[in-house]
């Protein structure tokens, strides 16, 4: 057996994923035995290969930003890590924009209406910067706006669509461009499907299915984020078309309750899927997860303010003001977007936080390609507001990635496949139905 193929630990593969192993050996037979750690500045080889290669996050949410900020998306920002003038500037092509839904939105499933402005937010934000990004539905759209010297923005929405399942509001979002659907979110279990924490399908509804079957028919990417293990392992059985994780860990480098298990990433592979690789220290390592466990129990507790109650009688707009207004503050406050993104990573380090590095990072996609081959591994790095990620890292460090994955010994074929390719491929898998126009 290959040298490189023996330092994989964990479950021997199953069968479907011996001629991928394989071919994962095969083309990192090149990695040195002991990996060195790239330079914080890349070299300019891994600049410009990153130059060159189709760079794609598959997680990323300005849009909420400007939503509860007010800010332009193409000025460079204090805070967060993330915004489109430091993006372009790292040298990213393409951009999932998740619109996030938050958990609040979903009572009284107000779902729907909050991804509906978000999804004008974007528009707006579209239209007044329409030199610099576009709208893209299909994979060829990408090409041509990347081609073109923009920004290509492929919209989702995390969190939900609509609490109930409805498939015309599936149909109206597909209409307006969206093209990746993450059917629940952390505290929620809707008419679909169970998220992790209030379990009652036990995995998948049956009405679940019929709109699995929908986003297959329509050619909307599913995303299994924030679902229960479950509920993960019976949508990648029961979609047509490959499925994908936009943002996440891997259960074998942190314990983490929403991280992928070793045999969900197996199946996930089997059907042509693909895992965006997290960057949050709580998630991608272990020591950064017990840390963080224990300095948020030793914070002040936030006593809980009482939930909101929607008058049916009512004429006014008081519960939407007043819900938005809550959610802007925990945005601020909670998220850490009221302060430089420097300053709240410097307050967990000054706190004894172990960040993670991009080295760190690098090693688990490593990992990934060998376990189940390059196919199905990508960034979904869902860039926040700093603390407890990836140190020292924000929009413009993208190059640092490439330059971490090539230290690692992967050779050019992997890294287009792992910096963008991937999450292309998968957009056009979803379409299951050819002769359907989008």
């Amino acid at each position: 057996m290959d040298q490189a193929m023996k330092r994989l630990d964990g479950p021997r593969l199953a069968r479907p994923h011996v001629l991928a192993l394989a071919l994962g050996a095969a083309l990192l037979a090149a990695a040195p035995a002991t990996p060195g750690p790239p330079p914080q500045s890349p070299s300019r080889a891994a600049l410009d290969f990153h130059k060159r290669a189709l760079v794609v996050d598959g997680h990323v949410h300005l849009i909420n930003a400007v939503f509860n900020q007010g800010i332009d998306p193409w000025k460079p920002q204090e805070t967060g890590t993330f915004d489109y003038a430091r993006a372009a500037k790292g040298g990213l092509d393409v951009v999932v924009e998740q619109l996030y839904i938050e958990d609040a939105y979903n009572r009284y499933n107000y779902t729907t209406k909050q991804a509906c402005r978000l999804i004008e937010t974007f528009y707006r934000v579209a239209e007044m910067h329409h030199d610099r990004m576009e709208l893209a539905r299909t994979s060829a759209d990408v090409r041509r706006i990347v081609a073109s010297g923009k920004l290509a923005v492929i919209l989702a929405l995390e969190g939900g669509f609509d609490m109930e399942g409805d498939l015309d509001v599936l149909r109206l979002f597909h209409r307006l461009g969206v093209r990746m659907v993450q059917l629940t979110n952390h505290e929620t279990t809707n008419a679909m499907v169970d998220g992790p924490l209030r379990p009652r399908w036990g995995g998948l509804s049956d009405h679940g299915r019929e709109v699995i079957r929908e986003m297959n028919r329509l050619g909307i990417v599913i995303d299994i984020s924030h679902a229960s293990d479950e509920a993960k392992s019976q949508i990648i059985a029961a979609s047509r078309a490959p499925v994908v994780t936009s943002h996440n860990g891997l259960r074998h480098f942190a314990e983490q309750l929403g991280g992928l298990t070793d045999a969900t990433l197996d199946a996930l592979a089997a059907r042509g899927g693909v895992m965006g690789l997290h960057s949050a220290g709580w998630l991608i390592d272990q020591k950064a997860m017990e840390w963080d466990r224990t300095w948020h129990s030793g914070q002040p507790r936030r006593e809980p303010l009482p939930p909101l109650v929607l008058d049916p009688e009512a004429t006014d707009r008081r519960f939407i003001t007043e819900l938005d207004a809550r959610m802007r503050v925990r945005w601020l406050e909670q998220w850490g977007y009221g302060r430089p993104w420097r300053k709240n990573q410097q307050e967990v380090v000054d706190a004894g936080a172990p960040l993670p590095t991009v080295e760190r990072w690098a090693e688990q996609v490593e990992w990934v390609v060998r376990r189940v081959g390059p196919e199905h591994i990508g960034l979904g790095l869902d860039l926040m507001a700093g603390g407890n990620w990836l140190r020292d890292f924000d929009a413009t460090s993208y190059p640092r990635l490439t330059a971490a994955l090539q230290a690692r010994g992967l050779g050019p074929e992997v890294l287009h496949k792992v910096l963008g390719e991937n999450w292309l491929r998968v957009l056009d898998a979803a379409r299951v139905d050819p002769d359907r126009r989008r």
